[in-house]
């Protein structure tokens, strides 16, 4: 999902919450259920994801994206700080049409951060 299509349907979804993820480490170690879809999806081990990390083409970005694409009980929109949905998100909580519970606007430099939400069923 990008921020400006969250922007358009932000009132669907609730139950918020900020991911702060520091490395990619950090992003298997945040649900079990990440790195068994990262095993089926890369056909390689967890374990092997380091040593053999040039294998793969894409970014971590690009990795993050794809495996959370596949949790099919949540929601998520990734973000870095001042990318285009990051900005979004900002103007988001600035105007006072969303509150995340953290100052979005002040997040690490040199983190992925991820925001979690459920979709509101109508």
């Amino acid at each position: 999902m990008i921020a400006t299509e969250f922007r358009e349907n932000c009132k669907q979804y609730n139950n918020f919450a900020v991911w702060d993820v520091e490395s990619m480490d950090a992003f298997f170690e945040g649900n079990g259920i990440l790195s068994e879809i990262f095993e089926n999806s890369y056909n390689m081990p967890l374990s092997a994801f380091n040593e053999r990390r040039s294998e793969i083409e894409v970014s971590d970005m690009d990795i993050m994206k794809s495996l959370l694409e596949q949790v099919n009980d949540k929601h998520f929109l990734i973000f870095t700080f001042h990318d285009d949905n990051h900005w979004e998100l900002v103007q988001l909580q600035n105007q006072k049409i969303m509150n995340f519970g953290i100052d979005i606007e002040d997040i690490a430099n040199d983190h992925v951060f991820i925001l979690i939400m459920d979709k509101v069923l109508m």
